[in-house]
């Protein structure tokens, strides 16, 4: 009876240890599974972040435009895209021998080498290397004595520079995000790059470009040419990050002030701007920050060259004919200094959707930053032919009214620093 009595007891043992056996790779593969998913949001931080980072590679220093570096360049995309360093910018803080302390767990580390320490692109100064790891919990793994983990993505970008022919038309939004309208797109000499839908059913929208790159998908409705590629779109591309994202936002400088035409000072903040019919304004070279919004109505007449203009606090520009006519609006952005190449420049977090429109001798000479918000193209006739260059950086983009846009990339003519448009192609290799 004693030997029998104890073999019952082996038995349930032996079911109870196969049961917790189970258990433990049950939670072994939710663990596993929590931390690949996990890595592949990190993947998509890094990829952004090394093509920030490698998009402030300049061939030399008096070519290079100050957009806060290699290295600010690529924490500020990894942030933007949920990953925000707060260890010191070193990966072996959070992968150090001590990781499984529970202290660690929320540890971001985002470190940027250049040139790259590993891989077969090791000390070359063209490339740009970002390591992203996180110290994750375990849920199942602590019965092993494993409370947390370190979790590393990796990604290496170079630029290979950027000459006419380049991007001139970024659309960050994703499916179901759309870009749509009626009328004509001509931008014959660069690429375009469409994170969303590219809707073109019902609506005659014409798009002729060099390239173009959609993440979506590409309905009827339309003709679209492309010089630099068969297909057009390229339909299933990976999507873009924003390539003005590393540019240092620009100050609020002192309270806003009301704006006078008759004493227009650079380096103000003005709390809005309204030109109205049979106005003549000239600004002044130099940065405008608008605390509210910036409206030309009918016949206004704008000038303005070597100007950027900051939109803030909900902020964003307006034009709209009326019946004496539409608005004469000639601007085009300095070729030097913290802010070359950048016309308009909103803030990232304002959403309110801006509107450009103007006669026949209209133009916007310099990059349109937009990155949340839908712009739209409106009128009836040909609109900015007359820029030499225009770069389009826009959540989403509407054309209303049927209007031709012209986005011409001649910045050797503009007499931008090495003859390049101010966004250069960076790739991944790694």
């Amino acid at each position: 009876m004693t030997r029998k009595n104890e073999a019952g007891q082996a038995l349930v043992f032996a079911v109870v240890a196969l049961g917790l056996l189970l258990l433990g790779f049950a939670g072994l593969g939710i663990d596993m599974g929590y931390l690949r998913y996990v890595k592949r949001l990190q993947q998509t931080a890094a990829d952004a972040a090394a093509i920030s980072g490698a998009s402030n590679l300049c061939p030399s220093v008096a070519s290079c435009l100050p957009y806060g570096g290699v290295t600010l360049g690529a924490q500020n995309a990894a942030a933007a895209n949920g990953y925000t360093d707060n260890t010191g910018g070193l990966v072996s803080t959070c992968t150090s021998t001590n990781v499984n302390s529970s202290a660690l767990v929320g540890d971001v580390c985002v470190q940027v080498n250049n040139p790259p320490a590993a891989g077969p692109h090791s000390g070359d100064p063209n490339y740009v290397e970002v390591l992203v790891s996180t110290v994750q919990p375990t849920f199942f793994m602590g019965v092993l004595g494993i409370f947390s983990e370190a979790v590393t993505a990796r990604a290496v970008a170079t630029n290979a520079g950027a000459a006419t022919g380049s991007g001139c038309l970024y659309m960050l939004g994703t499916p179901p995000n759309s870009t749509e309208g009626v009328g004509t797109l001509d931008a014959p000499g660069c690429g375009i790059v469409d994170n969303g839908n590219f809707n073109l059913v019902g609506n005659p929208l014409n798009v002729t470009a060099g390239t173009f790159g959609l993440a979506g998908t590409s309905g009827p409705g339309g003709t679209m040419t492309c010089s630099g590629s068969s297909t057009c779109p390229v339909p299933n591309m990976p999507t873009s990050g924003d390539p003005i994202a590393p540019l240092v936002t620009p100050p609020t400088v002192g309270l806003p002030v009301a704006f006078n035409p008759a004493s227009i000072v650079p380096g103000s903040t003005y709390s809005s701007i309204s030109l109205t019919d049979g106005s003549v304004t000239t600004f002044p070279a130099g940065l405008y920050i608008l605390d509210g919004g910036f409206s030309i109505t009918g016949n206004a007449t704008v000038f303005g060259t070597g100007v950027t203009f900051y939109f803030t606090n909900g902020g964003t520009i307006s034009t709209t004919p009326d019946a004496s006519g539409s608005p004469n609006i000639q601007l085009s952005a300095p070729n030097s200094g913290t802010y070359a190449g950048i016309l308009f420049y909103q803030d990232p977090s304002d959403t309110s959707g801006p509107l450009l429109g103007g006669n026949s001798s209209s133009f916007y000479q310099g990059a349109l930053y937009f990155p949340s918000a839908l712009l739209t193209f409106s009128g009836t006739g040909t609109l900015n032919s007359g820029a030499l260059y225009t770069f389009v950086v826009a959540n989403s983009l509407a054309l209303s009214g049927g209007p031709v846009v012209v986005l011409n990339s001649n910045y050797a003519a503009a007499g931008l620093p090495n003859g390049t448009s101010i966004i250069k192609n960076a790739s991944l290799v790694e």
